[in-house]
């Protein structure tokens, strides 16, 4: 879980980067193309940053829901942690 939430951070991180995200950027329903990545990049040396590199993106981010989905359950305190985090 500890890569989950990097990866959350890193995503988190990076929609900050710019000065003035791009119209729409924050709560769109549809992210222009430029916006969505389709493969994920090399993020880091974790294996779970090395087993998501070069992934769909689309489909990595559906397994995040899922295994977000059950941390809900299972460990609420720490999800509510991490909702924290990336409303930040």
């Amino acid at each position: 879980m500890t890569d989950c939430v990097r990866l959350a951070a890193l995503y988190t991180i990076r929609g900050h980067l710019d000065d003035e995200p791009p119209d729409g950027y924050y709560g769109s329903a549809e992210p222009s193309a430029s916006q969505t990545e389709t493969v994920i990049g090399d993020y880091g040396d974790t294996e779970f940053l090395q087993l998501i590199a070069g992934k769909d993106a689309h489909a990595v981010w559906l397994v995040m829901a899922e295994a977000m989905d059950s941390l809900k359950l299972m460990e609420p305190r720490f999800y509510a942690g991490i909702l924290r985090k990336l409303n930040k």
